[in-house]
């Protein structure tokens, strides 16, 4: 019996050894920044007042395919024209799908793949509920208290108009990039970018562009992202989830509610909602997640560093700790939310049919088609009947490549965002979708990030209340892109 103690206990120090000499190879964190390298001037207020006329244009997107304000976004493409002089003398630009714009910034070298750039124009509605809680109109674009308030700061106008504010200061030092520039401005994100996005992605793939990079919003650098690194990080997008929702549509007799059968629409739909909420899909520590959570290590306590760095041991441990929050839950599994539901007209009528829409968002690794499947079985009753609202529901983006230059220059560009920190930057599969879906299929270097700091509050602005940038933020997100820029000789 003691030798077999000994044993064990043998074997226990061989594993913790072996766990603790993985822990120990870590590399060590990348040193910061000690300054944040522009190369060229741009005036922070003048780029301000510039975003701040661009938010009162209201370029809203409501509903896919339902009514636009074409007025809105045309108003909109002539603000930017007068706005960037340099860019419109230089660039060409073309209008897609009526309403989405397209530049080309032609490079030197023209053999060499090109780059695209994403941002899109549109904005979600405001509630009429919520405008009385609004410190400044939504679409004022005011500057004030050292900020720019209105719909489309946070997403994504600030995008559009950093990257133009980068292009037009380069232009003006004499700067002409290694490679073409493509500037892909979306109208319709908000809903899906069916038209805008997917259209300028369909032309240029038929002209045989196959970019060495491209990249979106979608991450962003903010404190307490992750659990266990409190200090701010910053989150690349290297795929993202796929899209679908589904109608379930229960059907039984009518009539007097004194007089119920035995099975009625609305208690067989809630029956079928409590059966997806009872039967989550499965958690799996795998994919971009999982390169997440490899990425933290260097970043981490020892013990913890142990943990995040001997996975094929610990994965159930690192899995029950994500599960913890909603957050850490989205990223393990495909998700399940009931977000619409309808029945009756009266209370003491029984209605003939009941509805709601579930709303998934797939993980890498299953598809819409796999998803509904299961949606299916799970709720195996013959009174409902199942069918997809969105014939257009999106799988799973491929995954992109983190061991290629391309995702290094963005990892360079925002390093150069916080001077004298060392930020973790981490992969990241983005939960929502972004324009940048419809490059899955042709090329492994599509990578999402918001080159906006967010400050404490600022994720619930985005679509909230009180959208606003910091004046000293946007000016760090044109910075962002004039490096970026600068440094497209490297890819």
């Amino acid at each position: 019996m003691k030798g077999l103690i000994l044993l064990l206990l043998l074997g226990l120090a061989a594993l913790a050894a072996v766990m603790a000499v993985r822990a120990l190879s870590v590399p060590a964190p990348a040193l910061p920044q000690t300054a944040t390298v522009t190369a060229v001037s741009v005036n922070p207020s003048a780029g301000a007042e510039r975003l701040g006329g661009a938010v009162r244009f209201p370029t809203i997107s409501s509903t896919s395919g339902g009514p636009v304000d074409t007025a809105a976004f045309l108003g909109f493409h002539e603000y930017l024209a007068q706005s960037f002089p340099l860019v419109h003398s230089t660039l060409s630009r073309e209008t897609v799908a009526r309403l989405s714009l397209l530049y080309t910034w032609a490079g030197a070298d023209s053999t060499l793949p090109p780059v695209v750039l994403m941002g899109h124009m549109d904005v979600v509605p405001v509630p009429e509920a919520n405008l009385a809680d609004w410190t400044h109109p939504p679409f004022s674009g005011d500057l004030a208290d050292g900020f720019v308030w209105g719909r489309g700061t946070l997403d994504d106008k600030t995008t559009v108009l950093a990257i133009l504010e980068a292009i037009e200061a380069l232009i003006g030092e004499g700067y002409r990039p290694p490679r073409t520039v493509y500037l892909s401005f979306g109208h319709d994100e908000e809903v899906g970018g069916r038209y805008g996005a997917r259209a300028i992605v369909s032309e240029l793939v038929s002209r045989g562009v196959k970019p060495a990079m491209v990249l979106d919003e979608g991450g962003f650098l903010a404190s307490g992202v992750i659990p266990g690194l409190p200090d701010r990080t910053a989150i690349i997008g290297i795929a993202e989830k796929g899209y679908v929702s589904l109608r379930l549509r229960a059907r039984a007799a009518g009539g007097h509610s004194s007089i119920p059968g035995s099975r009625t629409a609305v208690g067989a739909l809630s029956r079928a909602i409590a059966k997806l909420e009872a039967n989550p899909f499965p958690s799996r520590l795998d994919g971009p997640t999982r390169g997440m959570v490899e990425a933290m290590a260097p970043y981490s306590n020892f013990g913890t560093r142990m943990v995040l760095t001997n996975l094929w041991l610990t994965a159930p441990l690192v899995k029950r700790k994500l599960r913890g929050s909603p957050l850490g839950s989205a990223l393990l599994r495909t998700t399940t939310a009931p977000t619409m539901l309808s029945a009756g007209i009266k209370d003491n009528v029984l209605p003939p049919e009941a509805s709601a829409v579930v709303n998934f968002r797939i993980r890498p690794g299953e598809t819409v088609g796999s998803v509904t499947d299961r949606v299916r079985t799970i709720i195996s009753d013959s009174m409902i009947v199942i069918e997809s609202i969105d014939s257009n529901g999106v799988d799973p983006s491929p995954v992109s490549d983190i061991g290629s230059p391309a995702y290094r220059l963005v990892e360079s560009s925002i390093r150069g965002m916080a001077p004298g920190e060392t930020v973790p930057i981490l992969p990241y599969l983005v939960m929502g979708g972004t324009d940048a879906k419809y490059w899955g299929a042709h090329s492994d270097r599509v990578f999402r990030f918001l080159a906006i700091p967010l400050a404490e509050g600022d994720q619930t602005r985005i679509h909230g209340v009180n959208e606003r940038v910091a004046l000293t933020d946007y000016a760090t997100s044109v910075g962002f892109f004039i490096r970026l820029l600068r440094g497209l000789d490297q890819l």
